[in-house]
Order: C-alpha cells, then sequence, then structure tokens
C-alpha cells in the first residue's frame, strides 16, 4: 500500500479528475512507488500499456516522432500529473513517447487495479467518457489552429503557455519564464524547425518583446506577444 501526501483533486486526470477525494486516496493506496533517472525512458511509442504513473516529483517529456523522424514535443508532465491513461483504457500501444527529463519518483497503478476499481463507481465512467469527449473536441480545435496559424503565432502562443505555466511576475509587467528552454525544444513544442526559432527571438529581442538566455526567457512586452499570438 503507498501513503502519498500529494493533495488530491487532479482536475487533468482523466481518471483520478472523474473520482471523489476520498476515492483517489483509495484508488493510490493500490499502487506502488517507483523512481527514474534523468533521460530514461519510461515507454515507448506503440508499446503495450498496461499501467499509468502519478508523477510525485521531477518531470517527464512526452513526444512523438513522425514519418521522418523528427520529433515533436507535446507536453511536459511534472509532479501531480499523470502519464499512461490511455494506453491503460483503450488496451492499445502508446500514443506517444516518454522521457524524463530530471531524475522523479511517482506511484504506478496497474491496469487491473484501475479497472477493478472503476467497475464499482459508475459515476467515475461517465464522468470519464464526458471528459474523453471533451479531449477530443480540443484536439480537432488544436489540429485546426495548427493548420491556420503562422509559425510566429505558433512560438508566441508557445511562450504564453510556458508564462502561465512557469512565469513569474516581475518589474515593469515583465515575465520571467525561470527555465532553460533551448530554441530546439520550442521549435518542437511549436512545430517549426530550429532555424526559423532563431530568426523569430532574434526579431523579437531587437523588437523589444523578450531577452532569451541559456537558463530563462524574459518577457518583456506581454502586449505585444499576445498580439503576435494572434496574427
Amino acid at each position: 500500500m503507498v501513503e502519498t501526501n500529494i493533495v488530491p483533486l487532479y482536475a487533468n486526470s482523466l481518471i483520478f479528475g472523474a473520482l471523489s477525494p476520498t476515492d483517489q486516496r483509495a484508488l493510490l493506496a493500490l499502487g506502488r512507488r517507483c523512481h527514474f533517472a534523468k533521460d530514461e525512458t519510461l515507454f515507448m511509442q506503440g508499446e503495450e500499456g498496461d499501467w499509468m504513473l502519478l508523477i510525485e516529483s521531477g518531470a517527464v517529456e512526452i513526444s512523438v516522432l513522425a514519418a521522418d523522424g523528427r520529433k515533436s514535443v507535446l507536453n511536459r508532465v511534472e509532479a501531480g500529473g499523470f502519464l499512461g491513461e490511455i494506453a491503460l483504457l483503450d488496451r492499445h500501444g502508446r500514443s506517444a513517447h516518454a522521457v524524463a527529463v530530471s531524475p522523479g519518483s511517482g506511484i504506478k497503478l496497474s491496469r487491473q487495479a484501475v479497472v477493478d476499481f472503476l467497475k464499482k463507481n459508475n459515476d467515475a465512467c461517465l464522468a470519464i467518457i464526458e471528459t474523453l469527449c471533451a479531449r477530443a473536441r480540443n484536439a480537432t480545435d488544436m489540429f485546426e489552429t495548427r493548420a491556420l496559424t503562422s509559425a510566429g503565432a505558433r512560438l508566441a502562443r508557445i511562450l504564453l503557455r510556458f508564462a502561465e505555466k512557469w512565469g513569474t511576475a516581475q518589474a515593469k509587467n515583465a515575465v520571467l519564464i525561470d527555465q532553460a528552454i533551448s530554441q530546439t525544444l520550442l521549435g518542437e513544442f511549436a512545430g517549426i524547425a530550429r532555424e526559423n526559432v532563431n530568426r523569430y527571438m532574434q526579431a523579437w529581442t531587437q523588437e523589444g518583446v523578450l531577452i532569451h538566455k541559456k537558463e530563462s526567457i524574459l518577457l518583456l512586452d506581454m502586449k505585444r506577444l499576445n498580439e503576435l499570438a494572434e496574427s
């Protein structure tokens, strides 16, 4: 049995978001704690998915590979986030790669434990169906945005997304993203080549929109960045 002090209410989780706090704790108690090292591959795209993981510490990058070998980063899951829910539920292969970007730990739950638990909770199953439908709609919106939005706008939106997740307010309405984010990583999130990221970042630096350092990104003009995101 695993004991965890992490506050429940995992709203972003497909499964746990459908459970009451009491049921969340009860399900977590059926898991086992595990640890992972930096650069460790937790699972590969296409692999059988018979477990899910709650991240307690550390961070894991979720990515996919195109036919030409180009990597696209979909997300970075940190403490309180979950991995592997979709494959656990539909019994198909993993839809993406999961690689640790820092050492960490988590609670691993087997498919059998989760399914047996959900069989006793009809309300949770209905909530999961509703969440899946909402995610399908969001995915459609994302593909439409990628198809109709310029590369610069997508990059600006990624910077705003990072600012919302990691940003801290600074003087004169600036926002500091205190993370080591490379141009390659920005390109993978935005779906554009690193060379194009470099071109945009240099132009925006000259315009006074931001300052990109190795260990951080300082957003100086949030109004202008929002305008770029909507262009």
